[in-house]
């Protein structure tokens, strides 16, 4: 689910409950198993850029006439989305851990760069619904996520269209089924991608 080129990394991921009573499509049941949530701790973003990271994903969202999303089909426009700060944590957190451990992947690295892995004591890499569970998103009915990296990616208009760019991410990002969004930047210099960027959504 990855594309590579020109310096430039694309994944997708999307995992769905459909309802209360479980069921959809997922590989673990952390949302449930994380009784003692650890948050990561993410560096306080300014409103401002809380504004401009959501301005670029809702003006993809609800741009007139909608989008195209390839072999998705055509998505019309969609409600704009609202601002999580535990989606937000859980966004950081995986942009940390991939930038800071030289690693592209929906799962976590397994390192100690791996918040919730190390915290939970998974003795593996982190899942999305665990890293999600453990900063305090909960009781959630659908989540997804966009993860991007790039040499020269360092704005989040650039991250969105590069997603846009390709069917499962855009497919995510108009998903009128998601209701919130985190989303989050880290940069290292001596990584493979220098800038390394998590959008999360979800829905309850």
């Amino acid at each position: 689910m990855g594309d590579i080129l020109k310096g430039v990394a694309l994944a997708v991921s999307i995992v769905v409950f459909a309802g209360c009573g479980g069921g959809g499509v997922s590989t673990t049941t952390a949302n449930n198993q994380i009784t003692n949530p650890d948050p990561a701790h993410a560096p306080v973003l300014s409103q401002a850029t809380i504004d401009r990271y959501l301005k670029a994903i809702n003006d993809a969202r609800t741009k007139p006439g909608g989008q195209d999303c390839g072999q998705y089909g055509h998505f019309d426009p969609a409600p704009a989305l609202t601002w999580s700060d535990e989606l937000y944590h859980a966004s950081y957190e995986h942009s940390y851990d991939m930038a800071e451990s030289d690693w592209f992947s929906h799962d976590g690295s397994g390192t100690q760069n791996d918040w919730t892995a190390q915290v939970q004591n998974l003795g593996r890499g982190s899942k999305l619904d665990e890293r999600v569970a453990n900063n305090n998103y909960t009781n959630w009915t659908r989540i997804g996520e966009n993860i991007a990296a790039g040499t020269d990616m360092d704005t989040p208009e650039e991250a969105v269209a590069a997603w846009m760019n390709s069917p499962g991410h855009c497919k995510n990002i108009m998903d009128p089924n998601f209701k919130e969004v985190g989303m989050a930047m880290v940069q290292e210099p001596a990584s493979t991608y220098n800038y390394y960027w998590t959008q999360d959504f979800g829905a309850k």
